[in-house]
């Protein structure tokens, strides 16, 4: 699933870019398509996300997570990526 990620560290700086979102065996992979993304494909364990977040950011779905001090913001203007995020994202965490 496409999507639109922004990475803010907490210190003013912050990657972002076209994502392409999987979940296999309990873990999220972001594999980076377009932007200035520091890793090119990003691994995280669902269950050591926290502090899920959802929301909308100028009529558009976002939803936001943290993981290791780094907030992960994503945003979708349609086409059913933030449906597949939020129903990935709610079935690990209850596992």
């Amino acid at each position: 699933m496409f999507a639109y990620v922004q990475i803010f560290d907490g210190k003013d700086n912050v990657s972002y870019g076209y994502v392409d979102l999987s979940f296999a065996k309990n873990v999220l992979s972001i594999s980076g398509l377009k932007g200035n993304l520091r890793k090119r494909v990003i691994e995280i364990p669902a269950d050591q996300i926290s502090g899920i977040e959802s929301g909308k950011y100028q009529s558009w779905n976002r939803m936001s997570f943290m993981y290791q001090g780094l907030k992960y913001v994503f945003v979708y203007s349609g086409y059913g990526g933030y449906n597949y995020l939020e129903e990935h994202l709610m079935t690990e965490m209850m596992e």
